[in-house]
């Protein structure tokens, strides 16, 4: 069965409405805007904030969802801004880009790493929260009773407030739907407006407590992680 059209950008154009927004898949040349508003929606703090450090474990980040999404759609604005995105993956289907590629990306962060700088540390405690994530898919069961996964869903706040998240939210769940998606699960944390995905009636499967381990000045090294299940509206 096919999916959506792919290569459909006309999404909610308007005339010259500048709230309008347009919205295509990604690809590489789009990557740089995903990571700069990762790192503005989730900067690295304390000697990290604001350097290009952060960028560097942002784009990490952003590689590490990327790697499995077979569909990365995002919305921009009429003067080419990106205003957001979602990554979603459908069990079973080809990635949207090419998995070695952003394999070989990710390594190459990895050996430019200094051993035992701040950055190398933050990496490490990156792969250890995405171990815990899948301990906590194992738990829960989500890869048994669902199909699909949003690796990732962000919106500028320069437009929140403008249906944005709506929009993008409304095109999940048509390209879940046309694979024949029936339930999705997702992954956030405390640091996240986890109050969205209740209001979208999600329910949550999995949680674990951020209170250990600590680092040496006694703050979580994590957020609090919760795995959510929605079903897919229409199915």
């Amino acid at each position: 069965m096919a999916a959506i059209d792919a290569t459909n950008t006309t999404g909610m154009t308007a005339g010259n409405n500048p709230n309008s927004m347009i919205y295509r898949p990604i690809g590489w040349n789009d990557l740089d805007a995903v990571v700069e508003l990762f790192d503005r929606t989730w900067p690295q703090d304390g000697e990290l904030a604001g350097t290009e450090s952060s960028l560097l474990i942002s784009r990490y980040f952003v590689l590490h969802y990327l790697q499995p999404t077979t569909f990365a759609n995002a919305a921009f604005t009429t003067d080419g801004t990106l205003a957001g995105v979602t990554f979603i993956r459908v069990a079973g289907e080809r990635p949207q880009l090419d998995e070695i590629d952003v394999a070989d990306e990710m390594a190459g962060i990895e050996r430019g790493l200094v051993a035992g700088s701040e950055v190398a540390k933050r990496l490490g405690m990156l792969k250890d929260a995405f171990s815990l994530e899948l301990t906590l898919e194992k738990e829960s069961r989500a890869n048994e009773t669902t199909l699909g996964e949003l690796e990732l869903f962000v919106v500028n706040p320069d437009v929140r407030g403008q249906g944005v998240g709506g929009g993008l939210w409304r095109r999940m769940q048509e390209h879940f739907a046309a694979w024949n998606v029936d339930a999705f699960y997702l992954h956030t944390d405390s640091d996240c407006d986890v109050s969205f995905y209740d209001h979208k009636g999600l329910e949550r499967i999995a949680e674990r407590d951020a209170g250990t381990p600590t680092t040496e000045g006694g703050a979580p090294l994590f957020d609090d992680m919760f795995i959510y299940r929605g079903e897919v509206a229409g199915l």
